[in-house]
């Protein structure tokens, strides 16, 4: 993979703000809980341990402590045993050296989910013997209530602060014992000791939780309920969230273990005229190491070559180019398939251009548009839909770029864009992002018909840019592996031999 440092010296760091400004995107005030994710697991991938944002994550909640001004004796650290328990960890590390505190775990210390809550875990065991730190553990429901009972006795007679690091925002559906009864009860000490009880969320409150300040981590998230927030940076560059990254295959959909032949993604191939036999035959062999049926529709003499692929099923047309006559023929055949990708070895035959206008115009299925299709689109009479993932490299995209900034700017572009280069520039109306896989050894004839082949198979079972940021991620993959091994000297046969191991290893 490219040097960051190295990236960031080259003209394509401005293209990629030039565009953003031209395209009017703007960085997302909040973000979902998936999308969290995806940015810590890129932030690790680029330098920044999860180990490390944890303890900012810690350090930061801790300043809003010192800054609520409130004179509390003792603490309550409610932890969970995933990531936003190790977050409370690290709080009452801090607390402890001013105040006694109370680490309380909710749930079995055997379930402790990640190795840096481990770690701050442990640090608290160790300190458990020589400080103002007691550690409480809380497996039954009766154990709730007892810990609600001894904070009520204290209540009575002073100030009590207590860290709500239970759940964080991977958790979805109702609470249930002992949250629930923690939540139902922290409630009912809220109302009836005001003044002396204080309630800090970390990130998000649990559940229904009447908390008095949300201390949001990073960026504000679509959960986050509590009007009384602060959001707190723990170090996270901005430029992380651009960034095509491993975590971004956790936007994906996984493959479902009960599924059966054609569940996996069905896929159409149209390229191919009687000059340009390989190139769909390129994009159908990387499709069908993702998707699970894969044909590929095209002239006589390009089938003849399909045929030497048992993994491929062929579709023949007549003619030497497919032409507006195909039309229908091949509106009805991708009602049959998830995806069609449309364009690969085309050519620029004028039969052919009205064929893909046509052809664009008239369906409403996932299409993935390369290559010389992007060529023969005519964009002043063309609609930018929300189910179109185009792949142009610098000059492919100089046909249609007036008319995607154009439309960008009152809202007629909706389509996805992978614009292909040293750095890839993914965007939407909504996104951009950068990637950084690949090496000069994919100048090579070929790469883009594959790249089209993987994004259509990925998109297929998923929505447009995630499959566009990690078909782009993963032809990149492809091409560092094959460096290690190889240099700059492999072609695109050996990209699509090696396409298994990179999956093997991004998807989760």
């Amino acid at each position: 993979m490219k040097d960051i440092k190295c990236v960031q010296k080259t003209g394509n760091i401005l293209e990629f703000e030039q565009l953003r400004e031209k395209l009017g995107i703007i960085d997302k005030k909040d973000v979902s809980s998936l999308e969290i994710k995806v940015i810590d697991e890129n932030s690790e991938q680029y330098g920044i341990s999860k180990e490390k944002l944890m303890e900012n994550a810690g350090r930061a909640v801790y300043e809003e402590i010192v800054n609520l001004n409130f004179d509390f004796s003792k603490a309550y650290v409610l932890c969970g045993t995933g990531n936003n328990g190790g977050d409370g960890f690290v709080i009452a590390r801090h607390i402890s050296n001013n105040f006694a505190t109370f680490v309380v775990l909710v749930g079995n210390e055997r379930k402790i989910r990640t190795a840096e809550t481990q770690k701050n875990f442990n640090i608290l065991k160790n300190m458990e013997a020589f400080g103002n730190l007691e550690y409480i553990n809380i497996l039954e429901n009766e154990n709730a209530i007892d810990l609600i009972k001894t904070l009520e006795n204290e209540l009575k007679n002073e100030n009590v602060l207590v860290i709500d690091a239970m759940l964080g925002t991977g958790f979805t559906g109702n609470l249930k014992n002992p949250y629930s009864t923690i939540v139902d009860y922290l409630n009912d000490l809220k109302s009836k000791y005001y003044e002396n009880l204080k309630i800090i969320s970390v990130d998000i409150q649990t559940g229904n939780l009447k908390s008095d300040l949300e201390v949001i981590l990073h960026k504000r998230k679509v959960e986050n309920k509590n009007k009384n927030f602060v959001v707190k940076n723990i170090g996270i560059p901005k430029y992380i969230e651009n960034m095509v990254g491993k975590g971004d295959f956790y936007l994906l959909n996984k493959r479902k273990l009960n599924s059966h032949k054609g569940q996996n993604g069905k896929v159409l191939i149209i390229g191919g005229s009687k000059e340009y036999h390989g190139a769909p035959v390129f994009s159908g062999l990387a499709a069908s190491k993702f998707a699970d049926i894969v044909t590929v529709a095209s002239v006589s003499n390009v089938i003849d070559t399909v045929r030497n692929y048992p993994e491929l099923m062929p579709h023949e047309l007549n003619g030497e180019y497919i032409s507006q006559k195909n039309t229908d023929e091949l509106l009805d055949l991708s009602k049959n398939y998830d995806c069609t990708v449309l364009g690969s070895g085309l050519s620029l035959n004028s039969d052919t251009k009205e064929f893909v206008n046509s052809y664009l115009n008239e369906t409403n299925g996932k299409v993935v548009i390369d290559a010389d299709a992007i060529k023969l689109i005519d964009y002043g009479n063309f609609k930018f839909k929300n189910n179109f993932i185009f792949t142009p490299h610098k000059k492919e995209f100089g046909y249609m770029k007036d008319y995607v900034k154009k439309y960008a700017k009152n809202q007629g572009f909706n389509s996805t864009v992978v614009l292909k280069g040293s750095i890839d520039i993914v965007f939407d109306p909504d996104n951009i992002k950068m990637n950084i896989t690949g090496n000069q050894g994919m100048t090579v004839g070929g790469t883009g018909d594959i790249l089209c082949g993987i994004i259509g198979a990925i998109y297929a079972c998923n929505d447009a840019f995630p499959s566009a940021c990690c078909g782009t991620y993963i032809n990149g993959y492809c091409g560092d592996l094959l460096e290690k091994e190889y240099g700059y000297y492999y072609n695109s046969t050996d990209i699509i031999k090696i396409l298994p191991k990179a999956l093997n290893e991004l998807l989760y």
